[in-house]
């Protein structure tokens, strides 16, 4: 199998173009979902996605990495759960094909099964703090004295008649209890995590608090639920959160093939075709560090006439947009420029911010990676760089978080 590397939101060396990929006529193109690793124009280069995919089945596989070295894309994930309406978007973030085969790797640089724990832990913590479903299950027991639902005439013969036990009547009912099959798959799949984070995070104190609390929400839910019962499974469309959690538990025992035994296993260095959203996570993790430094007067994705805004701070009236681009350390975008320029004189987002003369300029201010820069918004402020050719424009460089 042959891996071609690139990072993302970079182009080819022609060396590799003219030996590598045009004898071969490779389609670069990925349509799914609208995902494209690669722009479908003839300078063969990378989007703002990050994974692994093939191009010719297990023969050629394509490794777009992250242009910021060493970049802890996990560690962005986990800041995203620290505020529960920013936690609901995260599915949109990254997919992972496990009806693919799996990628052969040369490293773990990509850890995808930490992403699908955390990713599951958190949505079953808001399944938990809302209360478990309950479902009518069907109980069978050997009663005493009474009768419930329908008599199992062959087993109370065996179990009580031929026995001289002739108060007692096997019987077949339901009950409306939390222990249904749902609950089930999702105790199973929490013990798939315990085993996992116990091996491989566990001086993840957050992490292991967070699990510990599901554990207990789960302790009376049994787990003798059949691998084969799993596979047959039918999510119910009607329950949001339990089909989030239930899809990402069928990813979980697809990770570690239905076998618990396969949890302690550093499987990494094979992992199906997935991809990782980088410019959405950008902008989700500067969402949540926003939110944390300045609470609700930050709202996300206000819809004016003309589009969304990505933030309006609304107690100064401030419009800000999260670029993905660490050229604004040196210089900036036109686009973008002229991109925000629209949203300050729509009239939508204009009302948003209860401003009602429409003659007001309004502060513009552009959040891009700068891991030079020590800010996470708690220390210099938003204004402090102003971009000198516009009138109130001004850029903010965030630090991510960097693999130690």
């Amino acid at each position: 199998m042959e891996l071609l590397s690139i990072k993302e939101h970079s182009r080819f060396d022609n060396d590799t173009i003219e030996k590598k990929i045009k004898p071969r006529n490779l389609d670069f193109s990925r349509n799914e979902n609208d995902v494209k690793f690669l722009k479908l124009n003839s300078n063969y280069e990378t989007s703002y996605f990050i994974g692994v995919d093939w191009l010719i089945e297990s023969e050629v596989a394509i490794k777009v990495e992250p242009k910021i070295d060493d970049l802890d894309y996990l560690k962005m994930f986990m800041e995203c759960f620290n505020h529960e309406e920013i936690s609901k978007d995260l599915n949109r973030i990254y997919k992972i094909h496990f009806n693919k085969k799996a990628v052969q790797l040369n490293s773990n640089k990509f850890e995808i099964t930490p992403l699908l724990i955390i990713h599951f832990l958190n949505t079953i913590n808001r399944i938990v703090k809302r209360g478990l479903k309950k479902d009518y299950i069907r109980v069978e027991n050997n009663l005493q004295s009474k009768i419930k639902g329908k008599i199992v005439f062959n087993r109370s013969l065996r179990l009580n008649n031929f026995k001289g036990r002739k108060d007692r009547n096997f019987c077949s009912y339901q009950e409306y209890s939390i222990d249904c099959i749902e609950n089930q798959i999702l105790k199973k799949a929490l013990n798939f995590v315990d085993s996992y984070l116990k091996k491989h995070f566990k001086h993840e104190q957050k992490l292991l608090n967070s699990l510990n609390y599901c554990l207990s929400a789960f302790s009376g839910i049994s787990e003798i639920v059949e691998i084969s019962r799993i596979k047959k499974f039918k999510i119910n469309p009607l329950f949001k959160e339990y089909r989030e959690a239930l899809s990402l538990a069928k990813m979980i025992f697809q990770r570690f093939s239905y076998s618990i035994n396969e949890v302690n296993k550093n499987s990494e260095n094979s992992v199906p075709p997935f991809h990782i959203d980088m410019s959405l996570l950008f902008e989700l993790f500067v969402f949540s560090k926003l939110r944390s430094k300045y609470g609700k007067v930050i709202l996300y994705q206000s819809k004016g006439k003309y589009g969304y805004t990505d933030f309006l701070k609304t107690d100064e009236k401030i419009i800000i947009d999260a670029k993905y681009k660490p050229k604004y350390n040196e210089e900036y975008g036109i686009e973008d420029i002229r991109q925000l320029s629209g949203y300050s004189r729509d009239k939508g987002i204009l009302k948003k911010l209860q401003i009602e003369d429409e003659n007001t300029v309004i502060d513009c201010i552009i959040v891009y990676p700068d891991n030079s820069s020590e800010t996470d918004f708690n220390g210099r402020g938003l204004k402090d760089c102003e971009i000198k050719q516009f009138v109130k424009f001004f850029k903010c460089g965030l630090k991510l978080p960097l693999k130690q």
